[in-house]
C-alpha cells in the first residue's frame, strides 16, 4: 500500500529540495545585496499580504476542499475534468475581485500588519507601492494552485513538485542581471514574472492530459460538486484567516522596532526560510500525497487503511524532522553565519536571526505534525475543527508573544509561536482521536524515543565539535553536519530505525 505513496512523496520531495536549494541561493543574494535593510523589510511585508490570501485561495482551497472532492472521481476522468472546469470558472472571478480589492486597499492593509512602519514615512510608502504590485501575483499563483489540484487528483505530482522553482529562478536571474536597472523595484518585478511562469506550466500540463479550459460561470454555479466545495470552504476560510493572523502576530510584533530591535522583520524572514526548508521538504510533501489516499479511504470506509496511512506518514515526520530541529537548536548561529553573513548581513543581523531560529526550532516538529493533522481532518471533510483549534492557538500566541518579547526581544516572539504550536498540536490530536477512534502507536513510540535520544546526543556532540575545530567556518560546519548525519545513519541502523533499514535495503537491492 505504501510503495506508491513513498514514490509520490519522493517525487514531491525532490522537487521541493530543488526549489529550496534555489531558494537558499535566492536568500544568499538577498542577504548580500539587501541584508536587513528597509527595502527588504518593505518587500517582505508587501509579499506577505498577498501570500495570506494565497494560502486561502490557493493552497488552502486546493488542499482542503478541491483535491479531496476531485479525488472522489479519479476513476472517472471526464467527470473530474468537468468539475475542474467549473471550479476554475468560479475561482477566476473570485480571484480577480480579491486582487482588485487588495490593490485598492493596500495602504490600509499595510498599516494593519506593520503598524511600526507608519512613523517611518519612506518605508511605509515603499511598502504600499510594493504591495500594489505583488497583489497581482495573487491571481496568478492562486489560479495555478487550483490547476495543480486537478493534477493532484490525477496523481500527477511532478509539475506540482517543480512549479515553485520558477519563483526562485526569477529572483536569482532578476537580482544578478537586472538589479541595476529596476533598482528597488527589482524584487516585486521578479514576483510578477514568476507568477506568469507558475500559472503557465500547470495550464500546459493540464492541456497535455486532455483538459480543455472553458469559462462558463452559469454552468459552474449549478455544479453540485462545486457547491459542495464552496460549502466546505466556508469553515476553511475561517481556519486560514486564523492561521494567518498567527503569522501576522510575528509580523506585527517584529515591526515594533523600539521593543524588539531594528531589522527584526528581516530576521524573522531569514529564520523562517530555514525552518520552512524541512517543513516543505517533509511535512508538506507527506501531507499532500497522503490527503489523496486518505480521502479515498474515508469514502470507501476503510478505517484501518486510513489509520495505518496516518501513522506511516507521522513516522516519516518523526524520523526526518527531529534530527533537523536538534541541529537548529544546538548550532543556529553557525548555520546562519555560513549561509547568510556577507555583504549587508552584519553581526547584528546574525545575532537576531540566530535567536529567532533557535526558538522556532522548538516548535518545528509540532508545526509539521499540525500540517498532517489538518490535512487528515480535510480528508474527513471537516474544516471546522482545525479552525476552532487554530483560534485557541492564536490567543495563546498573542498572549505569550506579547509577554516574551520584552525579556527575549524578537526571540520571544518566535518562542511564543512555537509554544502556541505545541498547544495547537495536542488539542488537534485530541479531537482527531475522538473523531476516528484510538490509533495504534505500537512500535512508533519506541522509534520516537530512539530518534530523539540519538539526535540529542549528536546535538551535544555537534556543539562540542564545532567549538574545537580550527578550520574556516565553512569546513567546520561541513565536518559537523557530515559527522552528525553519518553517525545518525549508522546508529539508527543498529537501533533498528525502519526508515534507515528501508533505505539500506533499497541500496543493497540496486547492487
Amino acid at each position: 500500500m505504501f510503495k506508491k505513496i513513498i514514490k509520490n512523496t519522493y517525487i514531491l520531495s525532490i522537487g521541493t529540495l530543488a526549489s529550496r536549494i534555489l531558494g537558499f541561493i535566492r536568500d544568499l543574494l538577498l542577504a548580500k545585496f539587501f541584508g536587513t535593510s528597509g527595502i527588504l523589510e518593505a518587500f517582505i511585508i508587501s509579499f506577505r499580504l498577498p501570500n495570506v490570501f494565497r494560502s486561502i485561495f490557493a493552497e488552502g482551497f486546493s488542499d482542503s476542499v478541491a483535491t479531496p472532492i476531485l479525488s472522489e472521481h479519479n476513476d472517472d476522468k471526464l467527470k473530474m475534468f468537468e468539475i475542474g472546469r467549473n471550479m476554475l470558472s468560479i475561482s477566476a472571478v473570485v480571484l480577480f475581485v480579491f486582487t482588485l480589492l487588495g490593490v485598492i486597499f493596500s495602504k490600509y492593509l499595510v498599516a494593519m500588519i506593520a503598524p511600526g512602519f507608519i512613523k517611518e514615512t519612506i518605508k511605509f510608502n515603499m511598502t504600499v507601492s510594493f504591495t500594489r504590485i505583488t497583489f497581482i501575483y495573487l491571481f496568478f499563483i492562486s489560479y495555478a494552485s487550483n490547476c495543480l489540484a486537478i493534477l493532484y487528483s490525477l496523481k500527477k505530482f511532478f509539475i506540482s513538485a517543480i512549479n515553485p522553482i520558477f519563483l526562485n529562478i526569477s529572483f536569482i536571474v532578476g537580482i544578478v542581471f537586472f538589479r541595476d536597472y529596476a533598482k528597488e523595484y527589482i524584487l516585486v518585478v521578479c514576483v510578477l514574472v514568476a507568477g506568469v511562469l507558475q500559472v503557465g506550466v500547470p495550464v500546459i500540463a493540464l492541456k497535455r492530459e486532455g483538459f480543455s479550459f472553458k469559462f462558463d460561470l452559469f454552468r459552474a454555479i449549478k455544479d453540485n460538486n462545486v457547491i459542495r466545495m464552496i460549502k466546505l470552504f466556508g469553515p476553511r476560510i475561517c481556519s486560514s484567516v486564523i492561521y494567518n493572523l498567527s503569522v501576522f502576530i510575528d509580523t506585527i510584533f517584529s515591526s515594533l522596532v523600539h521593543i524588539v530591535g531594528e531589522g527584526a522583520v528581516a530576521s524573522i524572514y531569514y529564520a523562517n526560510r530555514l525552518t520552512q526548508f524541512p517543513f516543505a521538504l517533509i511535512a508538506i510533501a507527506v501531507s499532500k500525497v497522503a490527503i489523496v489516499d486518505l480521502s479515498a479511504y474515508h469514502k470507501q470506509n476503510k478505517e484501518t487503511d486510513f489509520k495505518n496511512l496516518f501513522v506511516f506518514s507521522f513516522q516519516n515526520i518523526i524520523f526526518f524532522i527531529i534530527p533537523i530541529a536538534i541541529i537548529f537548536i544546538f548550532i543556529p548561529e553557525h548555520l546562519i553565519n555560513v549561509i547568510f553573513v556577507r555583504g549587508e548581513f552584519d553581526n547584528n543581523s546574525l545575532m537576531m536571526t540566530s535567536s529567532v531560529l533557535f526558538f522556532y526550532s522548538f516548535g518545528l516538529f509540532f508545526f509539521c505534525g499540525i500540517k498532517l493533522l489538518v490535512n487528515s481532518f480535510y480528508s474527513l471533510k471537516d474544516a471546522v475543527t482545525p479552525a476552532k483549534v487554530a483560534s485557541l492557538s492564536l490567543i495563546v500566541n498573542v498572549v505569550l508573544s506579547s509577554i516574551l518579547m520584552f525579556p527575549l526581544k524578537i526571540g520571544g516572539v518566535a518562542l511564543g509561536s512555537s509554544l502556541a504550536a505545541v498547544v495547537n498540536f495536542w488539542v488537534l490530536y485530541h479531537f482527531f482521536v475522538k473523531k476516528i477512534g484510538n490509533i495504534d502507536w505500537k512500535g512508533t513510540k519506541s522509534q520516537f524515543y530512539k530518534v530523539l535520544v540519538l539526535s540529542l546526543t549528536l546535538g551535544v556532540g555537534s556543539r562540542l565539535l564545532i567549538s574545537i575545530l580550527y578550520f574556516n567556518k565553512y569546513i567546520n560546519l561541513f565536518c559537523v553536519l557530515l559527522s552528525f548525519f553519518l553517525i545518525f545513519f549508522v546508529g539508527g541502523y543498529f537501533l533498528g530505525l525502519r526508515q534507515i533499514r528501508y533505505i539500506t535495503k533499497k541500496i543493497w537491492k540496486k547492487r
